[in-house]
């Protein structure tokens, strides 16, 4: 059998107990808070946080489960698409309860329920915290995976006396001839294209360049 939950039961039987939670769960997802006894609060939390955790799964079998208690057709609807993917990110504490001045008349302890609409500091923090943790890792692994094999590559595919470019596309000292990767041709110092040429490669002599691969441009070898 179940068990039944400790204290007073709310109302004059179960069923009425039932009712009674089923009302002010729907009142709570109408409109986020609402002012009940201290007692009822309490007994609604639970109850209300077992229903958000059947909106987050959102399943068919799910929704079936809310409308044996929340017969609000219009409620249900606003709990799957806004309530249960609000607190997708959750995992619990989606009601807070704050305690306020005893009820006229009966001195009935009060409180407030309603739903933790904002992020708290601490979650967002753990995100940010976890989120720049996994760029500073990613960061950190890439360069060391790929510099044995850019350098690898490098070191295979050099010409011999030849020269990477520089910053500023100035001549690295002892290296004076342009090369072209695209057109296969070399530029001496002082010719018609070697200021307007950007160097993919520098070679120190042209006999290097030659022997790359690299040629003169056409209007050159004939003279």
């Amino acid at each position: 059998m179940p068990k039944p939950t400790k204290g007073a039961r709310l109302g004059g039987s179960a069923s009425h107990q039932k009712a009674i939670l089923a009302n002010l769960a729907t009142a709570l997802f109408e409109h986020g808070r609402i002012t009940t006894t201290e007692a009822k609060a309490k007994r609604l939390r639970p109850y209300a946080e077992k229903l958000i955790t059947h909106a987050k799964a959102g399943q068919l079998a799910n929704r079936r489960e809310v409308m044996k208690d929340i017969r609000d057709k219009d409620i249900v609807h606003t709990l799957f698409a806004e309530i249960g993917p609000h607190f997708a990110e959750r995992p619990g504490g989606y009601t807070r309860i704050i305690k306020t001045l005893p009820r006229k008349g009966d001195n009935a302890p009060m409180a407030v329920i309603e739903l933790v609409r904002e992020s708290t500091a601490s979650n967002e923090a753990n995100r940010v915290a976890r989120a720049a943790a996994s760029k500073a890792k990613a960061a950190e692994e890439a360069p060391a995976a790929e510099a044995p094999a850019a350098v690898a590559e490098t070191a295979a595919d050099a010409p011999a006396g030849s020269h990477e470019p520089i910053e500023g596309d100035a001549a690295p000292e002892g290296f004076p001839i342009k090369g072209n990767a695209q057109s296969k041709l070399y530029h001496r110092p002082g010719t018609r294209f070697y200021e307007s040429t950007v160097a993919e490669i520098w070679f120190a002599t042209e006999a290097d360049a030659e022997a790359a691969g690299y040629s003169l441009p056409p209007s050159q070898q004939e003279d």
